[in-house]
């Protein structure tokens, strides 16, 4: 009997080994990895994608918007997992930081509301920046209008003294005839949900609007107008298609605050020297954004797959690189790139202002989006737990393309080539730009894109340490490889 239990207990302990050691794999039909980049691949795990991931996407960081204190927290962090990994400030003057200078813009949460006599109708997080910054403070009668391009005609004056509340289905600018010939006293133009932001990161400098003016979401204009005692269905996500104006009898107490000042915001930057002393100074790229919306009207969007899965897996590369026992003959360049959300602005600086010349980066291999499978309604999520798409891959170099496939036998990715619509859309794009060849790993877009819910429910762990054991490879094998080949045909210069 003893013995008997005894063999059972140990089949069963191999059992559970192996079943823990299938959790913490690559897919099926991976061949083995070489033994002289084996150590770095093993230590790539599910769960320290998890630990890393839950640390990103958790409340300390709340969503790492750029300019925000979220990001400056996150990115402090992230240095502090370099220095552990064995890399070196690779920033200015000596830090892990490059700095960009940005002007933020953002609504003044405590001292803005909307109010109709003793009732506060709208309060600071209901509310959007536009090009405006600036104190205003008036009891204004009330118009809500739609327009399409066409504007209606107006006579002079139709708006003075009063706040106009639009929906319009072109952009409204200083020179719009609204404003022009209606000389409203306060202006609230009405978007769609989603495109209404309490705060604004841009490096364009702005002159404030002659005319206060901020933003509403559809449903908090419905609300006023509700509040106001016009239709709460007034408004509609869909552009208008005829214009109309309703006047209403009440006067509404409007109180906007927007703030407007100048900060620096950094991108990560981290070196880990070749092994081999002439190659040193030549580098394989990796990156990944940071960034995500950070706290908006309220509401904090934790960006755990975009790009909290992205930034987990490349600091998963970097600990590869140093538990390996073997080097990369040449050196790596990592970097965890701010405002990516903003217009990829991040990378479009290092690759404007290098820190390292361009002429001697190998390659920039790319992580975005990698943490959750592909979904939409005609395509469930079940379909995408081994799918991976590889973008811009044959762009510039298909020297680099074969490379990354032979680096995919060790992890067996299904790679999808359907979405060649993104390529212009994150980091990579940057250097493409410069001639740099590039890969970018994407795992597409699904329900919780840019949205709050994008949390840590339904992260696949798997999926962020596969793209890390991928890129490591890649990575590892493009630094034994040196410069690649580009193609002479037309894709190539339009990667350029």
């Amino acid at each position: 009997m003893k013995r008997s239990l005894l063999t059972y207990a140990m089949q069963l302990c191999l059992f559970t080994t192996v079943a823990c050691s299938n959790v913490n794999a690559q897919y099926d039909g991976a061949t083995d990895v070489p033994s002289r980049f084996r150590e770095g691949f093993q230590s790539i795990t599910e769960k320290d994608s998890k630990s890393l991931l839950t640390v990103l996407a958790g409340a300390d960081f709340a969503g790492r918007g750029t300019g925000q204190q979220g990001f400056m927290k996150a990115a402090q962090w992230f240095s502090e997992r370099l220095a552990e990994r064995g890399f070196q400030p690779a920033g200015e003057d000596g830090s892990w930081f490059q700095f960009l200078p940005f002007n933020r813009t953002e609504i003044g949460v405590e001292s803005t509301k909307l109010s109709i006599g003793e009732t506060t109708v709208l309060s600071g997080n209901d509310f959007g920046v536009e090009n405006y910054f600036g104190n205003f403070n008036g009891q204004l009668p009330v118009t809500f209008a739609r327009v399409t391009k066409k504007r209606p005609e107006l006579e002079d004056g139709a708006f003075s003294g009063r706040l106009l509340v639009v929906r319009s289905a072109t952009r409204i600018n200083a020179n719009d005839v609204l404003i022009v010939k209606g000389r409203p006293a306060c202006v609230l133009i009405v978007d769609r949900d989603s495109r209404v932001r309490s705060q604004s990161v841009s490096q364009l400098e702005r002159t404030p609007g002659a005319v206060p003016l901020a933003k509403l979401g559809v449903t908090m204009a419905n609300k006023l107008a509700t509040a106001s005692e016009i239709s709460g269905e007034f408004f509609t996500e869909k552009n208008p298609e005829k214009n109309q104006l309703m006047t209403s009898s009440s006067e509404v107490d409007v109180h906007l605050t927007v703030e407007h000042e100048s900060i620096d915001v950094p991108n990560v930057v981290g070196w880990y020297p070749g092994s081999v002393e002439s190659l040193r100074h030549e580098h394989v790229c990796i990156g990944a954004h940071l960034d995500h919306l950070g706290l908006q009207q309220g509401s904090v969007y934790p960006g755990a797959e975009d790009n909290g899965s992205g930034s987990t897996s490349i600091l998963q590369i970097a600990n590869a690189i140093h538990t390996n026992a073997q080097k990369p003959q040449r050196s790596v360049l990592l970097m965890a790139f701010c405002a990516e959300e903003r217009g990829l602005l991040g990378s479009k600086h290092y690759a404007a202002n290098p820190l390292r010349p361009l002429k001697d980066m190998v390659c920039m291999l790319n992580i975005d989006m990698i943490g959750r499978n592909e979904e939409s309604d005609k395509e469930p999520a079940s379909e995408n737990e081994n799918t991976i798409h590889l973008v811009g891959s044959k762009k510039i170099s298909n020297q680099l393309h074969e490379l990354t496939i032979t680096a995919n036998k060790h992890v067996n990715f299904v790679f999808e080539y359907d979405q060649e619509s993104v390529y212009n859309r994150s980091d990579h794009a940057s250097f493409a730009k410069k001639g740099v060849p590039i890969t970018f790993l994407f795992g597409g877009f699904t329900p919780h894109y840019h949205k709050p819910t994008d949390t840590l429910e339904g992260i696949n762990f798997s999926k962020i340490a596969n793209c890390a054991r991928l890129d490591y490879l890649t990575l590892m094998l493009a630094a034994e490889h040196g410069h690649f080949e580009k193609n002479a045909d037309d894709d190539a210069k339009a990667g350029q």
